[in-house]
């Protein structure tokens, strides 16, 4: 199994439709977003490299998921279970073979993007659709870390803080 190393109490995601064992894993902490992931090839049947990130926070800005559709995918995945359905009478196994990986290449045009800015250069990662949930939590987490760490930073309100403190006594 291609697995990233566990690197946070985040759960791995899939980073593949038709492989799902291809995992990868991102994360932030106090001072740093982390991306571990494995890229594919081949519409995501075959692992090939790692891609790994760290971001400080203080670099970081414009979080956000979004959907993103591969037309070509999309398309050659209707061509094959297209000719998968013609075939059905020929060969019902050749045609099943068709099918699935049409249904394999056609999901894998369906992404859902994690994408972050850092020090104005965009930077994206892209995950299968039905990891959905689990990008837009990744983004609630990266937003309330910036915004902690914005917080810690900015002396107006930590002397505001302190002044709080002292007039609560």
């Amino acid at each position: 199994m291609v697995e990233s190393n566990r690197l946070s109490p985040n759960q791995d995601f899939s980073v593949s439709l038709v492989a799902p064992w291809v995992k990868g894993n991102i994360f932030v902490d106090r001072n740093f977003l982390h991306v571990n992931i494995q890229n594919t090839v081949l519409f995501g049947l075959i692992p090939a490299g790692k891609q790994k990130d760290t971001s400080p926070l203080d670099n970081l800005s414009n979080v956000y998921t979004s959907s993103e559709y591969k037309i070509g995918r999309l398309f050659l995945g209707a061509l094959l279970i297209l000719g998968g359905l013609f075939t059905f009478s020929n060969s019902v196994l050749m045609a099943l073979i068709l099918v699935l990986i049409g249904v394999g290449i056609g999901g894998s045009g369906i992404l859902t993007v994690f994408s972050y800015e850092r020090s104005g250069i965009e930077k994206k990662v892209y995950l299968p659709f039905f990891e959905a949930s689990h990008a837009q939590e990744l983004e609630e987490q990266v937003i309330q870390a910036l915004g902690k760490y914005q917080d810690d930073r900015n002396v107006s309100h930590g002397a505001n803080k302190i002044t709080d403190a002292i007039n609560n006594k």
